[in-house]
């Protein structure tokens, strides 16, 4: 568990980024902008999309000073860690998926920087399969939260409860249904970015939540 040493590296990823007044269009995801939204969880990393691939070099420009001196030996996208020399790791799957990757281990923290070139058919969808948290929807959705001294974006739970969905993580579902519960939540957006069968087990959820309150 990171307890909350990943607070203090993003802040110091934040410090980094706004002191530099580089300008990348860059989203909080996962685990760590949930937390931030108010859900109780543990975060086990810090992943950061980026929206243009140049945005990925650009990150592994202002966060040199964490990489490697020599090249990566690990090759797998998931061990990889950016270099002065490989700041950028590019990775196509058979599938088509492709993305751009720069990657550190800061004060024992995973740090990504993501870009997705190619999402190879995974549904992203604003009218019934459901906003995918790393599709194109995102960027014009994202929402600014507070962050220590820092204004920051994020991926909206409305949109992440959907991927939670998808990869069958219950525990992370119910920790941002029960959020969406006691802090509200856009029920437009919901609408748009929860898939159909979701959308109705939400719903089930939240009236099984009434019914309990109310005995």
């Amino acid at each position: 568990m990171l307890g909350n040493n990943w607070r203090s590296v993003l802040e110091k990823i934040c410090d980094i980024y706004f002191q530099a007044g580089t300008k990348i269009d860059w989203i909080l995801v996962g685990s760590a902008g949930s937390v931030l939204q108010g859900c109780d969880m543990e975060p086990g990393d810090i992943d950061i999309y980026v929206k243009e691939q140049e945005g990925a070099a650009k990150f592994a420009e202002l966060l040199r000073e964490f990489s490697l001196t020599e090249t990566s030996e690990n090759r797998e996208s998931h061990t990889w860690l950016s270099s002065k020399d490989e700041p950028v790791f590019h990775q196509t799957f058979p599938s088509g998926f492709s993305w751009s990757k720069a990657r550190w281990v800061i004060d024992g923290v995973d740090v990504e920087v993501v870009h997705i070139s190619n999402s190879a058919g995974i549904p992203d969808s604003t009218t019934g399969e459901g906003i995918w948290e790393g599709g194109k929807y995102i960027w014009a959705l994202s929402k600014n939260v507070e962050f220590g001294n820092f204004t920051i974006p994020v991926v909206p739970l409305e949109i992440q409860l959907e991927s939670n969905f998808r990869r069958n993580r219950q525990d992370r579902a119910e920790a941002i249904i029960t959020a969406l519960k006691r802090d509200g939540f856009d029920e437009q957006l919901l609408r748009k970015a929860l898939s159909s069968p979701h959308l109705a087990a939400f719903f089930k959820r939240m009236w099984q939540s009434k019914s309990l309150d109310h005995k």
